[in-house]
C-alpha cells in the first residue's frame, strides 16, 4: 500500500507538472504559428490586389508594339533624310 502512495505522489508531483509544462510549450508554439499564418494570409491578400493590374499588361504590350512600329518608321525616315 505504501508503494501505491509513493506512485501517486510521483504521479502528482512529477508527471502532471511535466505534462502541463509540455502542453504550455505546445500551446505557445501553436499560437505563434497561428499569428504567422494570419500575417502570411494578409500579405497574400495584398499581393492578389496588386496582381489585379496584370490584366492591363496585354493592352500595354500592344501599345508598346504600336509605338515601336511608329518609332521604327520615324527613325528610318530620319535616316534617309540625313
Amino acid at each position: 500500500m505504501a508503494l501505491w502512495w509513493v506512485g501517486n505522489a510521483i504521479f502528482f508531483l512529477v508527471v502532471i507538472p511535466v505534462v502541463v509544462v509540455l502542453l504550455q510549450r505546445l500551446l505557445r508554439a501553436v499560437t505563434d504559428i497561428g499569428k504567422q499564418v494570419d500575417t502570411i494570409h494578409n500579405q497574400a491578400a495584398g499581393i492578389v490586389v496588386a496582381l489585379d493590374d496584370v490584366k492591363e499588361l496585354a493592352g500595354t504590350r500592344d501599345a508598346v508594339n504600336r509605338v515601336t512600329a511608329g518609332l521604327t518608321r520615324y527613325v528610318n525616315a530620319v535616316g534617309r533624310i540625313l
